[in-house]
């Protein structure tokens, strides 16, 4: 087969002139242009990071700004929107914003820093379109009045404007963070300058399109500033970011003999990624029906196919994993608007760890004071896409860890606290990992996750005793990358505590499968009930092994059935159950 060299793969670019100018593969997400421009004039829409907000706003600002016009086919042609133009199309002066370039702490002002920012942006305002005002407009303006010299300007000529704002939570997250609600609070409500910027806006644009990570500032803003439609969890605008089934697959269609992207069925490669990438659903109607891939972790998984025609070590762009961050901050912003110990919110970690979904009801918005409250909490979680929308049942609405990627950051999350109070040997830890998939030794593995739970206790004695024990141990299986680690996993009806059974697609392997049966009893259990709790859990381990899937997920391993038995915080059964 030929080698073609016609595509360029996009990673990590979000200047969409350069996508079109330069030939980098560009997915059509043109047609929401046209969506939006039948909804509202004034539109807020918040995605998790690295789903491609930025390169959407600016595809969006080059579509709408009037300097652009002589540059439409260039840039548009051959797109959808290209062939179906809204009369909208190059009839806007664009003020584009990005506030994670507003720092949030140090030397100046939260203030002075916002208004240097905010003149800086005027400046190249003024220097783009300057050809549309009258000569002596701009002369000897003062900081101070620039802004509405400049709007005021533009009504007079009758010109159009457009707003365009990036990351507009982000150094406001920041400020919780490193300083606390107080000063938040400073700056959003009353005659906060934030607040009052917000107001001036929306009484200068005729059209404003703005995006972030979490609704919180947006909530504080609210009496400032009403957002007519907050499209977040509206169906229609569901795959607006990220890549769709068909699109993912697609992709590798299209890029499948470039470079040393020589063997492989797409098909096949899109059904591998799937686990490991998709899963994000981000409205209710869609529940089920539609899901959308992580764009920028399906690049990173073509990048390496081109380049080096297999797939990347590991699945896990470092990009993406040191995202996990996001976890301490919403446990920082939880800690500040609470003033709680930040150990009082790990248990919905391991919750999540242990079980795999939480059942809440999504909170569309909400202010920063009200952090503290559970649903507001759970809902930034969704929100910061480390739990996306699953399914409804017995009347409550279900969320779900989306994939294998964020269930690693929860898992290196959990092992981070658990490492502060004592530092693993993480390569002994992995040389009786090893022993156990390929060569059966699973006893030493099993109490050696005993012996470190227990030196764990200190930090969150107070918790509920099996969801931590349970969290622990899926932090720990999480980590076995020649497995695909599966809490309360669906086995003969009923639901298996731990299945570990071959990642077969990238690490597959592994010579032994795990069914763990995972058992606690109080530390003043008697001899007779942990008996009896113990017959229980050999009677399912022999029920789930009696359903028609095992044999195929098994396939080619030695399969255990693994009774793991705790009596308070210490290890007091395990033993391989005969089939």
């Amino acid at each position: 087969m030929a080698v073609r060299t016609d595509l360029k793969i996009p990673y990590g670019i979000a200047d969409f002139r350069r996508i079109r100018n330069e030939g980098f593969y560009y997915v059509d997400k043109t047609e929401y242009l046209a969506k939006m421009e039948e909804r509202d004039s004034f539109v807020f829409f918040v995605r998790p990071r690295r789903f491609g907000k930025s390169l959407f706003l600016d595809m969006l600002r080059l579509y709408y700004d009037r300097n652009e016009k002589g540059n439409f086919e260039k840039l548009f042609g051959g797109l959808w929107i290209g062939a179906h133009p809204t009369p909208n199309r190059n009839r806007y002066l664009m003020l584009a914003l990005d506030f994670s370039k507003v720092g949030g702490m140090g030397g100046e002002t939260l203030q002075d820093k916002f208004a240097n920012y905010m003149d800086a942006a005027l400046d190249d305002f003024i220097s783009r379109y300057r050809a549309c005002f009258p000569p002596e407009t701009f002369t000897n303006v003062a900081r101070e009045t620039k802004y509405k010299l400049t709007t005021d300007a533009a009504k007079k000529q009758g010109l159009p404007l457009y707003l365009v704002i990036d990351e507009y939570d982000n150094f406001t997250n920041t400020l919780i963070r490193a300083a606390g609600t107080d000063p938040y609070r400073t700056i959003t409500h009353g005659a906060g300058f934030y607040r009052e910027w917000f107001k001036q806006f929306k009484g200068s644009f005729d059209r404003i399109f703005m995006t972030g990570v979490s609704p919180v500032t947006m909530d504080d803003l609210t009496s400032g500033f009403n957002i007519a439609a907050n499209i977040s969890q509206d169906a229609a605008f569901n795959s607006m970011l990220g890549f769709s089934e068909a699109e993912t697959l697609q992709i590798y269609r299209d890029f499948k003999g470039v470079g040393e992207f020589q063997e492989g069925d797409p098909e096949a490669i899109a059904r591998g990624i799937k686990p490991w990438y998709d899963g994000y659903c981000f409205a209710k109607a869609k529940v089920g029906k539609e899901s959308v891939f992580n764009s920028d972790m399906v690049l990173y998984h073509l990048k390496s196919l081109v380049a080096e025609g297999v797939p990347p070590e590991n699945m896990v762009d470092v990009n993406i994993s040191t995202d996990y961050d996001k976890l301490e901050t919403i446990v920082d912003l939880q800690r500040q608007a609470g003033a709680q110990n930040a150990e009082d919110v790990s248990p919905l970690t391991e919750e999540l760890a242990a079980k795999g979904e939480i059942a809440f009801d999504l909170v569309p918005s909400f202010p920063a004071d009200a952090i503290i409250k559970p649903e507001n909490f759970r809902s930034l979680f969704h929100y910061y896409g480390i739990l996306s929308m699953s399914e409804r049942k017995k009347g409550m609405s279900y969320f779900r860890v989306p994939n294998h990627c964020v269930r690693q950051q929860i898992f290196n999350y959990l092992r981070d606290s658990y490492r502060r109070v004592r530092m693993p040997d993480w390569i002994g830890w992995s040389h009786l990992a090893s022993a156990m998939a390929y060569r059966g030794a699973w006893e030493p593995f099993f109490r050696r996750l005993a012996e470190d739970l227990a030196t764990t206790m200190p930090v969150r004695g107070g918790i509920d005793r099996e969801i931590r024990i349970q969290g622990y141990m899926q932090a720990e299986f999480g980590h076995l990358k020649f497995y695909r680690a599966k809490p309360e996993m669906e086995l003969a009806q009923g639901f298996c505590d731990f299945c570990l059974f071959p990642e077969r697609v990238y690490y597959g392997d592994a010579k032994h499968s795990y069914i763990v049966e995972l058992k606690h009893a109080p530390a003043d259990a008697s001899d007779a009930e942990l008996a009896a709790q113990a017959e229980e859990g050999i009677a399912k381990l022999r029920q789930y092994v009696s359903d028609p899937f095992v044999p195929d997920l098994a396939k080619d391993t030695t399969l255990h059935l693994i009774l793991f038995q705790f009596k308070g915080f210490d290890l007091y059964r395990l033993e391989e159950i005969p089939q």
